[in-house]
């Protein structure tokens, strides 16, 4: 490119010489028209042979590019690979670290499970034997209340009754213990039923034996209230027939 300016300048040169020499014009134009062309052509020289260099530059680059591309393509694909690699064991091993602690949690809780549903039974056992007992125990009682209270209230009855009225001392005797039985019966009905028929087998069992002790210990109380009352009937009964045989005796008085 030093070469193309340097020849300019000459030819140039040469040339101007000859203007001046042809006519005397204004040299400051003169000058100025020269150095305008002598610009004009240094910079299109420049600029094409600057356009040139750098587009042989650019082709080098682009060359070099394409292969830079071609090698961060590897090394982005090998960390790919890498990572997923190191991800995936690191993954699996955190994994079988669960699984293991999970199966060892399992065992432990599979180990324990039988002797925790025992206590669970003894506990319930124990709680139905002891709510059994105490009904038991309570049911006595109030049979021992109730059917004193009712026998009670039913001598009362039938004394009154029968030496009120002796006329009708048979028939409103039967009256009484019929009275008295219903209300009687009526008493055990409201007691004796089963409240435990969804429990466990020992629950059954419990309330097969509170049931079968209460209807034994209701029947003697009823047998001995009845025993009381018919002993109070027969003396009452002898009581009138004697009051009644009296005034027969006494008919020719």
């Amino acid at each position: 490119m030093k070469k193309k300016m340097v020849a300019g300048v000459v030819a140039v040169g040469i040339v101007s010489g000859a203007g001046f020499s042809l006519a005397n014009t204004d040299a400051g134009g003169a000058l100025k028209n020269w150095y305008d062309s002598l610009f004009n052509n240094t910079s299109e020289a420049v600029l094409s042979e600057s356009d040139a260099n750098f587009e042989q530059i650019l082709a080098q680059l682009r060359a070099e590019n394409e292969v830079l591309k071609e090698l961060a393509t590897s090394q982005i694909n090998g960390t790919r690979d890498s990572v997923i690699n190191t991800s995936s064991l690191a993954i699996t091993n955190a994994k079988n670290g669960h699984i293991q602690s999970l199966e060892g949690e399992k065992g432990a809780i599979l180990e324990a499970m039988d002797y925790q549903f025992y206590n669970l039974f003894l506990q319930g056992t124990l709680e139905i034997y002891a709510k059994g007992n105490e009904m038991q125990a309570a049911a006595t009682s109030d049979f021992g209340s109730h059917t004193g209270a009712k026998g009670q209230a039913a001598v009362s009855e039938v004394t009154t009754q029968l030496n009120g009225v002796k006329d009708n001392a048979v028939s409103e005797l039967e009256e009484a213990i019929r009275q008295a039985k219903a209300e009687l019966t009526a008493g055990v009905d409201n007691y004796s039923e089963v409240v435990t028929r969804n429990l466990s087998n020992q629950a059954t069992w419990k309330g097969e034996d509170i049931r079968e002790a209460l209807d034994g210990i209701l029947a003697k109380m009823v047998t001995d209230q009845q025993t009381i009352i018919t002993a109070k009937a027969a003396e009452l009964e002898l009581n009138a027939k004697q009051s009644l045989d009296d005034v027969v005796a006494g008919i020719d008085d």
